[in-house]
């Protein structure tokens, strides 16, 4: 199996108007099967859900970044 990590990030707009930041790491071949595989897994998260909550929106849009590990680096780091 090819393919590489990719991280993805967005700013999002919660429900009373805070903003933070989403982040989720896929494997895939490309950035573009990144973006499908979160959207979809958000559409299903949406749907099971039965509200339209906004940190699972399609909006707004993915930051991708690929990931290689060709030397040693940190891959995330969340602080809350």
């Amino acid at each position: 199996m090819d393919g590489a990590i990719y991280a993805l990030s967005r700013k999002v707009e919660g429900d009373h108007g805070e903003l933070f930041m989403q982040n989720v790491t896929v494997f895939a071949d490309s950035p573009s099967e990144a973006r499908a595989i979160v959207d979809d897994e958000f559409a299903r998260l949406r749907k099971a859900s039965g509200s339209e909550e906004r940190p699972y929106m399609p909006t707004p849009p993915w930051h991708v970044e690929k990931i290689s590990l060709d030397q040693h680096k940190v891959i995330t780091a969340d602080i809350t």
